[in-house]
């Protein structure tokens, strides 16, 4: 009987182990929202060719301790050829924040097609700016510190 006891106590201990969460969610080091698309403020219509458009409402730029970020876009999609796509996208990124510059990266498969992830410049205490395309050259997207949250 000694011996079915102590099975029985590793398998509850086991359980309780298996069902205790051990990993917490990263913290968040800043949270950012976006203000602007090249000084237009959001919503703001970020691509219209031919009768197809695609207008951004709201994104959010969220830098992890640890050295993640994710950055998170709601947008509208209306294609003269498909049914319209409102959806939130997030993409996740790896950074390093050097001087004011941080540096994005994400693991992309080989032989995929990946767009380059953008590069950013903290401008001041509470804003940074994310450019797509080449750094000065490129769409420029506005961020502003995120209000705390109560």
């Amino acid at each position: 009987m000694r011996l079915s006891r102590q099975k029985a106590f590793i398998l509850v201990a086991a359980f309780t182990v298996a069902c205790h969460e051990t990993t917490s969610p990263p913290a968040v080091l800043r949270s950012f929202v976006l203000e602007s698309v090249d000084n237009q403020l959001v919503p703001v219509v970020t691509y219209a060719s031919g009768g197809d458009t695609t207008t951004l409402y709201w994104a959010s730029l969220t830098l992890y301790e640890g050295g993640t970020a994710d950055i998170a876009t709601h947008t509208r999609q209306v294609r003269s050829t498909l049914q319209p796509r409102e959806a939130t996208d997030i993409a996740h990124y790896s950074y390093l924040i050097v001087g004011d510059d941080i540096t994005f990266d994400y693991s992309c498969p080989p032989n995929a097609l990946c767009a380059m992830p953008p590069s950013a410049k903290i401008t001041s205490s509470s804003t940074v700016t994310l450019f797509y395309g080449d750094l000065g050259r490129g769409v420029m997207y506005h961020y502003r510190l995120s209000p705390a949250l109560d």
